[in-house]
C-alpha cells in the first residue's frame, strides 16, 4: 500500500470539504467558494456546466496535479471520498475516463491487479470493486452493482454515437434488462425510451439509473462542449477531472486545488532540477558521446547507491532522432563506435515499438539502458529510471519536447536519493541558441502542470565543457592555483554582491547577470586565458537564461536570497524534558476529557424523517420496506434527488443500535477520543433521536445514516474545539512551557518559496529577500488598492527593515503559529536592521475584532522571544504602528 503524500492529503481533503458541503446545501458555487475561502487562495469564480443533457447544481472540480504528482492514486480515494460525501452510499457505479485505448488497458489492469497499489488504494477507499471495460460492462448484472462498487474504464470516444462501441452503449441489450425491473416510479423520466415508449434496456440507462461518479483522468478530449454533453447522457452525480493541464478557454476547468513543483520536490516526487547542456549542431556526435558518459556516471552511483541501501537503479537515457528512417542507424552507431550491446537499446515509433514485448523495464533481468525515438513515447509508458534526454533534432515540436520531457521527471520509488545527482534529471540538446532550447523546455514544463515560474527554477544551465554532475548553479570550478586572491579582494567588493569568489576552492559564483565592465573586473580576479574564457561564457549563459525566462538580462542588484543572507525566524515552541518540540495541535489534545459526558443534542435543523427536498419529502421503514412519500412537480434540488435516487435503488437492511453504533463510530474521525468514550455518545444520540421524533425502529435512523454522521460529527467537533480552547488559553498563562529559541526555527535560506502566483503590479518591490513577492494582490476586483499591498508598500520603505517576505499560507516552508482552531500565516515577515525579526499581520476593521486568538499567540510569540521578536496587528490602514515596535 502506498502511503499518501502530504500534498496529496490536503488535495483529497479539499475535494472532501467541497462534496461534503455540496451535500449538505447542493450548492456547488458556495461549497468551491467555501474551499478557496479556508485555503486562503486566490478567488476564482466557480463555472457551472451549461452543456446539453447536463443538469444544473452538477458538482464538477478539477484537481490540478503535475507530471509525477499521483492522479491515477489521487483518483481512486477521490472516488470513495465521491461515494461516502456525496452519494451518501456504501457502494456506486464508477466512470472512469482516460485519453486513449493505451491508457485504458493499462489502468484497467492495474486496478484489477489485487497486487498493485491502486487496487489496494481503491478497496481502502470504496470496499469491494469490480472493474470492467466498456464490453463487459454490456454484459453486467444486477448481483453485481447490488453488491460491490463497479468502475467501468472507458475513453470519452466509447460514448459516441458515431463510434462502434458507441453504438451498443445506447443499442437495446436484452442481457441489461433485470436492471430496469421493479424501476422505481419517479426514475421512469429518467431512462431513454425505446421504440415503445418504455425505457431500454442498454448500458446507458443502466449507468443513468445508477447516476454514475466521473472521474477524469487526464482526458483532455473530455472538455469539448460535445464531449460534456456526451457525458450528460449518463446523468452523471459529479464530474472530477484530474490533469496536469487545466482547461482555461472553452469549457474552463473549475480548479479546486493545485500542486506545485516544490511540493512534489519536498515530496520526492520528481527528479529536480533539470539540467541542460547544449551543443551546436556541428558538436552533434560530442553531444552523444557526453550524454553516454553522463549515464555510465549515475549508473556508477546507482550501484553505490544498490550496496548502500538495496534499491535497484539502472538509469535510462532516452534518444530523441531526427527521423523514423535516423534510429536504426543511431542504434548501429551505438553499437559499433561506442560498444554498446546491442540488447541494450531499443527503438519506440510508430509501427516499431520494440518496448511493448517488455512487461517490466524496471526488472533487474531488464538489459535496456537506451531508447531511442522521435515524437513521443508509446501512450502510458512509464518509467522512473528514465534519467537522462538527448535530443538531436536541431527543430522540435511542442508536442514532441512536451511528451518526453514528461518522462524524465519521475523519481524512482518516490524516494531521495543519497547520492544528489541521483535526483536531478538530464537534458542534452543540439541547438544553436541555448535561448531557444530553455525556452522551449520551460513550455515543455509548463504543458507538463507547472507554472512559468516554477520552470524557471527547475531548470539549470550547465556551462559549455562541464559535465553536470556536481555542478552547483551559477558557479565554475577553477583551480585555486588561476585565481589571483590579491586582485580578487579588490575587485569582487566593486561588485555590490554580484558575485563571490572562493580563492581556497577555487568556486567563482556569479549571482546575477553582469554588464560588460564587471565581467571585466571579475575576469581580472583570474590569471590564465583559459579562465578568463570560461568565466565570460558562463556570464553569457546566466544573461541568455534570465532572457528566455522572461527577464531583460540586464544586471542587477542581487536578492537578499540570491545573496545568501541568512532570515531565521524562530517558531513557538514547547519545552518538553529537555527537547524542543513546535507549539502545533496535538498539544492542545493530550489532556484528558469525556465525550461521553457531554450534551448529546444535535443542532435543532437536523430531522431524520425530513430530508431535504428532491423529489421525495418523508421516508419510513415499514414492514422491511422503505417507503418515500413523493411529491409533485420537477426537482429543485440536485443533491437532494440524487440523495433519493440512490436511496430508492438501496435496501432495508435490519439494523440494530450496536451495529449503527459501530458503523459511526468507523465513519466519523476521532483518534483523539478513546472508543468506549465515543460508543457511549453516539448511544445516547441515537436514543435521544429515536424518543425525540418517535421512531420505533432504528433502521429508520439508519436510512439517514450519512446526515445523521455530518451532524454527529459536527456536535463532536464542538465540544472538541471547546476543550482545544481550554487547553489553548492554558498555553498563553506566564507559567506555561511555550518557549521562543533559535534551536527551533525555520531559515527562508534554505527553504523553496513557490508562491501559486507573483505579484504582477507595477510597483517595483527593493527590499523582498526573494525579489518579487508572492501571492500579493495590488488591486481589488473594484479597481482599488488593496490594503495589503499598501502594507507592503509601506514596509518596503522602512530604513530599519533589511528584508521582508511575503509569507504564504499553508506551506510548510512559512512561519506560522498555532490558534485553537488551526495554524494562522501571518502576512509579512521582516528582518530588521539589528537582526531581529518583526511580524506583521493586516486585519481590516472587519475581521480585527474576530483575531483576538492570532493577536494573542502573536504577543506571547514575542515575548517569549528575550526580545528577539516583534509582533504587530495593524488595521483600518493605521501602518505607522509596525514602527512603533521597532523604535522602542
Amino acid at each position: 500500500m502506498i502511503s499518501l503524500k502530504n500534498y496529496q492529503t490536503e488535495l483529497l481533503g479539499s475535494l472532501r470539504d467541497f462534496l461534503r458541503q455540496c451535500s449538505k446545501d447542493g450548492r456547488p458555487e458556495a461549497a468551491y467558494q467555501a474551499v478557496q475561502e479556508a485555503r486562503e487562495r486566490r478567488p476564482m469564480p466557480y463555472l457551472p456546466v451549461t452543456a446539453a443533457g447536463i443538469r444544473p447544481g452538477l458538482p464538477y472540480v478539477c484537481l490540478r496535479v503535475p507530471t509525477g504528482g499521483g492522479k491515477t492514486l489521487l483518483a481512486c480515494h477521490a472516488t470513495g471520498i465521491a461515494m461516502d460525501e456525496l452519494l451518501q452510499a456504501e457502494r456506486a457505479v464508477v466512470l472512469w475516463l482516460v485519453p486513449s485505448n493505451a491508457i485504458l488497458e493499462q489502468t484497467a489492469n492495474a486496478l484489477r491487479d489485487p497486487r498493485h497499489p491502486y487496487r489496494r488504494a481503491l478497496e481502502l477507499s470504496c470496499g469491494s470493486v469490480e472493474v470492467l471495460t466498456i464490453e463487459e460492462a454490456l454484459r453486467l448484472s444486477v448481483a453485481a452493482v447490488s453488491g460491490q462498487t463497479v468502475v467501468i474504464v472507458s475513453t470519452i470516444q466509447s460514448f459516441r454515437v458515431e463510434d462502434t462501441t458507441g453504438r451498443k452503449v445506447y443499442d437495446q441489450n436484452g442481457m441489461l434488462a433485470e436492471h430496469l425491473l421493479n424501476l422505481p416510479p419517479s426514475r421512469i423520466a429518467d431512462m431513454l425510451p425505446g421504440a415503445d415508449g418504455k425505457p431500454k434496456p442498454s448500458l446507458v440507462n443502466v449507468l443513468r439509473l445508477h447516476r454514475p461518479i466521473v472521474i477524469v483522468d487526464e482526458a483532455h478530449n473530455a472538455r469539448t462542449d460535445l464531449s460534456f454533453a456526451t457525458l450528460g447522457n449518463v446523468l452523471p452525480s459529479c464530474v472530477i477531472e484530474f490533469t496536469a493541464t487545466p482547461a482555461r478557454s472553452g469549457n474552463p476547468s473549475n480548479v479546486l486545488d493545485s500542486v506545485s513543483a516544490a511540493e512534489l520536490k519536498a515530496a520526492d516526487m520528481i527528479k529536480l532540477p533539470l539540467r541542460v547542456i547544449t551543443r551546436h549542431p556541428s558538436q552533434r556526435d560530442q553531444l552523444v558521446a557526453e550524454a553516454i558518459t553522463l549515464r555510465s556516471d549515475l549508473e556508477r552511483l546507482a550501484i553505490a547507491e544498490g550496496q548502500a541501501t538495496g534499491e535497484y537503479l539502472r538509469p535510462i537515457l532516452l534518444f530523441q532522432a531526427e527521423r523514423v528512417d535516423a534510429c536504426e542507424p543511431l542504434r548501429e552507431r551505438l553499437v559499433s563506435e561506442f560498444g554498446i550491446p546491442k540488447d541494450q537499446i531499443k527503438i519506440s515509433v510508430g509501427r516499431l515499438d520494440e518496448l511493448k514485448d517488455i512487461k517490466d523495464i524496471s526488472a533487474p533481468a531488464c538489459p535496456v539502458r537506451f531508447i531511442i525515438t522521435v515524437e513521443k513515447l508509446r501512450e502510458g509508458w512509464d518509467c522512473p529510471f528514465a534519467y537522462v534526454l538527448c535530443s538531436l533534432k536541431a527543430t522540435r515540436s511542442a508536442t514532441a519536447i512536451e511528451q518526453i520531457v514528461g518522462r524524465i521527471l519521475r523519481l524512482p520509488k518516490a524516494q531521495p536519493k543519497q547520492h544528489p545527482d541521483l535526483n536531478c534529471a538530464y537534458a542534452f540538446s543540439v541547438s544553436e541558441s541555448l535561448t531557444d532550447v530553455l525556452a522551449e523546455l520551460r513550455e515543455a514544463l509548463v504543458s507538463n502542470g507547472f507554472t512559468a515560474t516554477e520552470a524557471e527554477r527547475i531548470i539549470l544551465p550547465v556551462t559549455q565543457g562541464t559535465l553536470p554532475l556536481g555542478v552547483q548553479p551559477k558557479t565554475l570550478k577553477l583551480a585555486p592555483e588561476e585565481i589571483d586572491a590579491d586582485m580578487a579582494a579588490t575587485q569582487v567588493p566593486s561588485l555590490s554582491g554580484k558575485a563571490r569568489i572562493d580563492t581556497a576552492s577555487g568556486e567563482v559564483t556569479i549571482l546575477v547577470p553582469l554588464d560588460d565592465a564587471e565581467t571585466a573586473y571579475l575576469q581580472a580576479c583570474v590569471k590564465t586565458p583559459e579562465a578568463k574564457s570560461r568565466i565570460k561564457e558562463t556570464v553569457a549563459i546566466i544573461r541568455e537564461a534570465e532572457k528566455a525566462f522572461g527577464g531583460s538580462g540586464q544586471t542587477r542588484v542581487p536578492t537578499p536570497y540570491e545573496q545568501g543572507i541568512d532570515f531565521v525566524v524562530p517558531l513557538l515552541s514547547v519545552q518538553e524534558n529537555g527537547n524542543l518540540f513546535e507549539f502545533e495541535s496535538t498539544f492542545l489534545l493530550e489532556h484528558e476529557w469525556k465525550l461521553s459526558e457531554k450534551d448529546a443534542t444535535l443542532k435543532a435543523g437536523y430531522n431524520p424523517l425530513d430530508r431535504p427536498a428532491g423529489k421525495a419529502g418523508t421516508l419510513d421503514v415499514l414492514g422491511g420496506k422503505v417507503i418515500a412519500a413523493v411529491a409533485e412537480g420537477e426537482a429543485s434540488d440536485f443533491v437532494a434527488t440524487l440523495h433519493q435516487q440512490v436511496l430508492d435503488l438501496g435496501t432495508a437492511d435490519d439494523w440494530t443500535k450496536e451495529a449503527l453504533v459501530a458503523w459511526l463510530d468507523r465513519h466519523i474521525p476521532h483518534q483523539d477520543i478513546p472508543e468506549g468514550e465515543s460508543a457511549k455518545f453516539l448511544l445516547k444520540i441515537i436514543n435521544g433521536l429515536m424518543a425525540q421524533h418517535g421512531i420505533p425502529d432504528v433502521s429508520t435512523l439508519a436510512l439517514d445514516r450519512f446526515r445523521l454522521r455530518d451532524a454527529v460529527e459536527d456536535r463532536i467537533n464542538e465540544h472538541r474545539q471547546e476543550e482545544r480552547k481550554k487547553a489553548f488559553q492554558a498555553f498563553l498563562l506566564p507559567a506555561s512551557e511555550l518557549t521562543v529559541s533559535p534551536d527551533r526555527a525555520i531559515n527562508f535560506k534554505t527553504m523553496a518559496y513557490e508562491p501559486s502566483w507573483l505579484y504582477d503590479g507595477g510597483f517595483l518591490f527593493k527590499k523582498h529577500y526573494f525579489g518579487k513577492p508572492g501571492e500579493l494582490a495590488e488591486k481589488t476586483p473594484g479597481g482599488h488598492l488593496t490594503e495589503e499591498f499598501k502594507c507592503a508598500q509601506f514596509i518596503d520603505g522602512l530604513a530599519e527593515v533589511t528584508c521582508w517576505i511575503r509569507n504564504l499560507s499553508r506551506k510548510p516552508s512559512s512561519f506560522r503559529l498555532q490558534t485553537s482552531k488551526d495554524r494562522f500565516y501571518p502576512d509579512f515577515i521582516c528582518l530588521l536592521n539589528d537582526g531581529c525579526i518583526l511580524v506583521v499581520e493586516y486585519k481590516g476593521q472587519h475581521l480585527f475584532t474576530d483575531a483576538e486568538e492570532k493577536r494573542a499567540v502573536g504577543e506571547v510569540w514575542a515575548s517569549r522571544s528575550k526580545g528577539k521578536c516583534r509582533f504587530v496587528m495593524p488595521t483600518e490602514g493605521d501602518f505607522t504602528s509596525i514602527v512603533r515596535p521597532i523604535i522602542t
